[in-house]
């Protein structure tokens, strides 16, 4: 190869410039809300966000974890569903799309249209609840978090129109030499399929780790709270205090102001941090060309 003029060295550099800027522009509205929430409330009413706490403080951390063991808990249970019910989307969403895509599986257009009706139409919010509570009985239970998420038809559709695009010849290749659908599926479709089942699996991950509306509904019990839920509602609590919370009370907590402000930011770093750990190890699959050079001849 010959050596990089110093044109295309200039050019290089000129492209890493702009590529690091742009990425200190999208980290930049994430570090000011980290620094927010170390921040001092009457300093940010005084001197407004800044890049660096002009009087640092705590008080935002404490008040999130005065029930620490509440915060561990609602931790547990949101890592438990998350985990649990990505999984179980992986598994069902690939155990539909698959025989979508098999020519000889019988009225697979037939399941399509069915599938596809689910994303036009819905029971609504009142069949749902009884059918939730008073035939499968999930109310208080932690499989009300991940079993009526877990199969989306659209996710269906989109892993469908991937499998799609895989090369025929794999599969007949398989089945000349002996090789059932099931084998086919396991040993030849998944690993070529991990782009599609990473962005699926993100998409779902983040639904399940955002969750708090099915608890509003169904659970009642605190130890089932997610992370989600726990986070509002300590952040109605702080609005209602400050707004409501009257001299004789201010004066009992040392004159000290509500941080709102800083529990805001930092209950968005609570609740954010392992999303932003997870994605960098899903990125790849994204641009990833696996199928490429899959089929020799």
């Amino acid at each position: 190869m010959d050596k990089p003029t110093l044109g295309d060295k200039i050019l290089t550099g000129f492209l890493y410039l702009c590529t690091g800027a742009f990425a200190l522009f999208c980290l930049f509205p994430l570090w000011v809300a980290l620094v927010s929430s170390f921040s001092d409330e009457m300093s940010m009413v005084r001197h407004g966000y800044g890049l660096w706490p002009k009087e640092f403080s705590l008080a935002a951390y404490k008040l999130v974890f005065t029930g620490t063991d509440s915060v561990m808990q609602a931790y547990l249970i949101t890592i438990i569903s998350t985990a649990a019910g990505t999984l179980l989307t992986l598994i069902l969403t690939a155990a539909f799309a698959y025989p979508l895509t098999v020519k000889t599986l019988k009225y697979r257009n037939s399941i399509g249209l069915f599938a596809y009706a689910t994303m036009l139409f819905n029971g609504g919010l009142v069949p749902a609840y009884i059918l939730t509570t008073k035939l499968l009985h999930l109310q208080n239970n932690i499989l009300v978090l991940i079993i009526p998420a877990a199969l989306n038809a659209y996710n269906v559709f989109l892993m469908r129109n991937y499998f799609a695009t895989l090369p025929e010849a794999l599969s007949e290749s398989a089945k000349i030499d002996g090789a059932n659908d099931m084998y086919i599926f396991v040993k030849i479709i998944v690993p070529l399929s991990k782009p599609i089942l990473a962005t699926i699996g993100l998409f779902a991950a983040m639904g399940y780790w955002n969750e708090w509306f099915k608890v509003l509904l169904f659970i009642d019990d605190q130890k089932l709270y997610t992370l989600q839920f726990l986070i509002m509602k300590i952040q109605t609590q702080v609005d209602f205090l400050q707004s409501s919370l009257g001299s004789k009370a201010r004066a009992a907590l040392g004159g000290q102001s509500i941080p709102s402000v800083g529990v805001r930011m930092a209950t968005a770093m609570i609740s954010i941090g392992p999303i932003i750990l997870l994605y960098p190890f899903l990125q790849k699959y994204f641009l990833k060309g696996i199928t490429i050079g899959a089929v020799k001849g």
